[in-house]
């Protein structure tokens, strides 16, 4: 096999440590050791160090005063902006991508649909972003979905910690079945009205039940204080 060029090494760190953050195995606050994740991943700390820059330039990490580079977090206030910007992207690309789509792109959101279904819940924010980036690819609009992935990755690592969510999964399977049948009947007034609702709905869940886990663990480090 030929050795790997530090960029890809770089891309393949990237890609790692951008999976533990958005599954939750490096959850918002959690110090980066370079030292250690460096001996960890095998790999020295020059590529380590450029891996952590582009994770910075995601929004995923970012390096503080005093504390070094830690996992960031997302105030509510924030959280509830990425999917304003959900909102106004995905319905555009939808509408766009309905028209140009065909039984191969049909077939790619269905087969995505029966994957997530047999799947574990703690993948969903995977899944969900194979599904939705294959109803938006026949908009031919790369840039923009560029820069969805971002909003996506930065709202998933909260998607997949919520009981709300992982409660309503069906609903959400129902949801994206029901997108592909608008597409698929070339209905975009229908299907940008359906996904306008279902992105917004999830924002609701998420971000109530977020809230209320800040405010449980707020009250109980007043309590031990």
């Amino acid at each position: 096999m030929a050795k790997l060029g530090r960029q890809s090494l770089t891309d393949q760190i990237v890609s790692e440590v951008r999976q533990r953050i958005i599954t939750g195995q490096l959850p918002e606050g959690t110090p980066l050791r370079q030292e250690k994740l460096a001996a960890e991943l095998g790999v020295s700390r020059v590529p380590l160090r450029e891996a952590i820059r582009q994770l910075e330039a995601e929004g995923l990490v970012v390096t503080e005063l005093h504390k070094g580079t830690v996992v960031s977090s997302l105030s509510l206030a924030e959280l509830t902006e990425m999917f304003e910007i959900r909102v106004q992207l995905e319905t555009w690309l939808f509408a766009l991508a309905i028209p140009r789509m065909g039984e191969a792109d049909f077939a790619l959101a269905d087969a995505v649909i029966a994957e997530s279904a047999a799947s574990d819940v703690n993948s969903w924010g995977d899944f969900n972003w194979r599904f939705h980036s294959a109803l938006y690819a026949p908009s031919g609009r790369t840039i923009a979905l560029k820069m969805l992935k971002g909003v996506h990755d930065n709202a998933n690592r909260y998607v997949n910690l919520q009981l709300a969510v992982v409660a309503d999964v069906e609903h959400e399977l129902v949801d994206h079945r029901n997108l592909v049948a608008f597409a698929r009947l070339g209905d975009v007034e229908g299907g940008v009205k359906l996904l306008r609702k279902h992105i917004e709905t999830v924002a609701d869940n998420l971000v109530r039940s977020l809230g209320d886990g800040r405010k449980d663990q707020e009250d109980g480090q007043e309590d031990v204080a």
